[in-house]
């Protein structure tokens, strides 16, 4: 089979996954026990189906996020049920969808929505030319951008959280994280783009301004020379590569392209990119950082080892985007053959397959991989 049947082969299994998890008010994360619009899996969904042209399914997932944020501002974890356990464990939903805006530890405020939220924001009115919406809802994500602020807790300008307030939310990250911060400096740049739009001039100079020094001090906090070190808590830096900030800063240009091809490089000399998707860190998270009851259940690894296609998809896209097209087509072809192999998106695997553990098995459908493989397809110009 061709490198050129795989990818379309593949691509129209993608798509099919997520076009199947979009409903009225949005798009859920899976067909099981994700099927809820969780906040970050329906945003990076929405890459994919903005690159189709599904416009209004992404639009209606915007609205119920605006629906659903709080008197802050805070745009949810998710909107649906707000007790993920009792759902995963026994199947039970309430009636009426409920925001959830803490992790289901109950521990942190989960910090990554209202960047994400305005990310998707700008992105949908780029594709639809929506300008209309964006001005029924300017001073709302004026404030959605505000709230980021009010995570800063030493005024540096960059975003600190509790314990398993990201996306990897199995691990005890504290203090200053990459990935939040590389989401939030977006999120400013989208802001600025978005002002410039709507001819908010002021706006957008303000917003400009103030990505400039979020950047320089993302540099300062973060750059080691090779990658972006993965958290820092007060004089603690945490010197792992965790790809998912790296890669994005890629993708939403805060790494210059040397520093680009250095992270590259890094991820290539660690063998994070030998498998069929990059691996989530190098090296691993210390058995210390991981949420305890993990360990009971066998999902130590869940964020520290198993193989996330949405995070090869992101990697592939940069690796296309400085030039590395031949290693871009390559990773993507590799995680084309694994969604033919088992006719589907899943959510995580391990040693090659869906994970099947006996406390866990691999959601199904999973929209947020499922919408970054049918995005790299249009972005690597193959379909």
């Amino acid at each position: 089979m061709s490198v050129k049947t795989h990818i379309h082969d593949a691509y129209n299994i993608a798509l099919a996954n997520l076009r199947a998890r979009y409903t009225d008010r949005g798009i859920v994360a899976g067909s099981t026990h994700f099927s809820d619009i969780w906040v970050r899996d329906s945003i990076y969904a929405s890459f994919g189906a903005l690159s189709v042209g599904d416009y209004d399914i992404v639009k209606n997932n915007l609205k119920t996020l605006l629906d659903y944020k709080s008197d802050t501002s805070q745009i949810p974890l998710r909107v649906g049920e707000k007790h993920f356990m009792k759902k995963f464990l026994f199947g039970i939903s309430s009636k009426t969808p409920q925001a959830r805006f803490i992790d289901d530890k109950n521990v942190s405020v989960v910090v990554d929505s209202n960047s994400l939220f305005i990310i998707c924001m700008e992105r949908y009115l780029d594709y639809s030319q929506d300008i209309e919406f964006a001005k029924d809802h300017f001073k709302a994500l004026k404030r959605v951008l505000d709230w980021n602020f009010t995570q800063d807790t030493d005024d540096d300008l960059l975003i600190e959280e509790g314990p398993y307030a990201g996306w990897a939310d199995s691990i005890r990250k504290k203090g200053k994280v990459l990935y939040t911060n590389i989401l939030h400096y977006s999120a400013i740049n989208s802001m600025a783009t978005i002002s410039s739009l709507l001819d908010q001039k002021a706006d957008a100079h303000n917003y400009e301004q103030l990505s400039e020094k979020v950047l320089a001090v993302i540099n300062k906090t973060f750059w080691n020379n090779g990658y972006y070190i993965d958290w820092v808590n007060g004089s603690n830096r945490h010197d792992i590569l965790s790809s998912d900030g790296n890669i994005l800063s890629i993708l939403f240009g805060v790494a210059s392209i040397e520093q680009a091809h250095c992270i590259q490089d890094s991820i290539s000399k660690f063998g994070m990119d030998h498998s069929f998707s990059v691996e989530t860190n190098y090296p691993r998270y210390k058995r210390r950082y991981i949420f305890p009851p993990f360990h009971l259940a066998n999902m130590s690894d869940y964020h520290n080892g198993v193989k996330w296609l949405w995070l090869g998809c992101i990697d592939s896209i940069s690796k296309f985007i400085i030039g590395r097209k031949e290693d871009a087509l390559h990773s993507i072809d590799k995680i084309a053959q694994k969604i033919i192999e088992f006719d589907g998106v899943y959510e995580v695997y391990t040693k090659g397959a869906p994970l099947n553990r006996l406390f866990y098995k691999s959601e199904q459908g999973f929209a947020w991989s499922s919408g970054l493989f049918v995005w790299a397809c249009k972005e690597l110009d193959l379909v």
